[in-house]
């Protein structure tokens, strides 16, 4: 039933259609604010489909799609502002969906136990990794991950969802499919509950339990159809997210790294598969050029040595996530506890190293004036020549049939 379910979901451009609908539709009801029940928009959406529908009938069914898509974002943005206009507030964005009471106990009763055992700066590092609690950072610290570019490595993220879900389906994928697919679900849940329900976390949660599901039912999702179907159905939880810089950087990482990175591995490699250093550069080189933009606008500078601090800190991200979460498990064992501890102690003291180190590099940073409008033209030297090349192809494809 699942994989039944999965297939027709995963080959149905309806459905590619209401989501790209809903997307249009909560950028246009909330961030242009546009008068979207005015009868002119119905006129004018009539007015297309009736054409489309004249010289293309099978795709007038997908111009439907899209419109409805849009009418579900129009229904739920306008929910969302007459909430907040009840409530007397402005228009405010939305940080994430409510946390239970229990998640946040839990939560913080991990965090102590970890701090039991580690020093105050090790610790806080150690929690961010882990979840995503900044507090503990020292400002200092917290300055140089701005300045080298590695704040994304403090921010419970797709990147570390992605290290637990890896070692659950490797180590019960040995029993069988569906028992990699639970386990990995359960850490996905466990996982998006103890950080909380952020914009970044749900983006990265969903992502993955849709790519657990096509492992099970052995298809493959295209990059730029599952970033659209997790984009619409963040939006439909939450309009406001789509106005949050969580989602908005969590979702250009992503695409750099599902997109761009692919492209420029076979550029540069051909058929080969590059090793460690060359996949961590290209996914950091391509994450940054699309999250570029963004952090200009809102940030006005960018480090010229975020890759090289990058190649240095991330291949042992997943070490010291796994000795900061055995630091908090084993906590109280005697023996067990101080050896765990001086271990995870010594790995987060050479990142702290690192990031002191590339962080007093303050000539390798770039600065502008912030909300400089010309920025967002950086997505169009990097996504028009993506464009035109897949349209040549599939023109070609097109001659090669006639």
């Amino acid at each position: 039933m699942l994989k039944w379910l999965f297939g027709q979901v995963h080959q149905s451009w309806l459905v590619v259609c209401c989501a790209l609908g809903i997307v249009v539709g909560v950028v246009v009801g909330a961030v242009m604010r546009v008068n979207y029940f005015g009868s002119v928009w119905w006129l004018v959406g009539s007015v297309v489909v009736l054409v489309v529908g004249y010289l293309r009938p099978k795709t007038a069914m997908m111009v439907l799609a899209v419109m409805a898509g849009m009418v579900l974002a129009f229904v739920r943005v306008t929910d969302e502002l007459m909430k907040q206009e009840a409530l007397g507030q402005d228009y405010v964005v939305s940080a994430g969906l409510e946390t239970e009471r229990w998640v946040e106990e839990t939560r913080d009763w991990f965090a102590g136990r970890i701090e039991g055992l580690l020093p105050k700066e090790e610790a806080g590092l150690g929690r961010s990794y882990l979840l995503g609690m900044k507090v503990g950072l020292s400002k200092e610290l917290a300055e140089n991950l701005r300045a080298v570019g590695l704040t994304h490595i403090v921010v419970a993220s797709g990147a570390h969802l992605a290290i637990l879900v890896e070692v659950a389906r490797k180590l019960f994928g040995r029993l069988s499919r569906f028992a990699g697919l639970l386990f990995s679900g359960v850490f996905v849940v466990f996982f998006m509950a103890m950080v909380g329900w952020t914009a970044s976390i749900l983006r990265a949660g969903l992502m993955t339990m849709l790519t657990l599901i096509a492992w099970y039912s052995g298809r493959k999702f295209e990059p730029w159809r599952l970033i659209l179907l997790v984009a619409a159905v963040t939006l439909m939880m939450n309009p406001m997210f789509v106005t949050s810089l969580g989602w908005q950087l969590s979702f250009a990482a992503y695409t750099g790294i599902m997109v761009l990175g692919p492209r420029w591995t076979k550029f540069f490699y051909g058929i080969r598969k590059p090793g460690l250093i060359g996949s961590t550069i290209i996914a950091t080189l391509a994450a940054t050029v699309m999250t570029l933009p963004i952090t200009l606008y809102h940030f006005g500078r960018i480090s010229l040595i975020s890759v090289v601090a990058n190649l240095l800190i991330l291949p042992t991200l997943p070490w010291a996530m796994g000795l900061t979460f055995l630091t908090g498990a084993v906590a109280g064992i005697a023996g067990v506890e101080m050896v765990v501890a001086w271990c995870a102690t010594k790995l987060l003291d050479f990142h702290i190293a690192m990031v002191e180190w590339f962080g007093g590099m303050r000539e390798f940073l770039v600065e502008i004036p912030m909300h400089q409008g010309w920025v967002w033209g950086i997505y169009g030297t990097v996504l028009i020549p993506i464009m035109i090349t897949m349209g040549w192809r599939y023109i070609k494809r097109k001659r090669s049939v006639i």
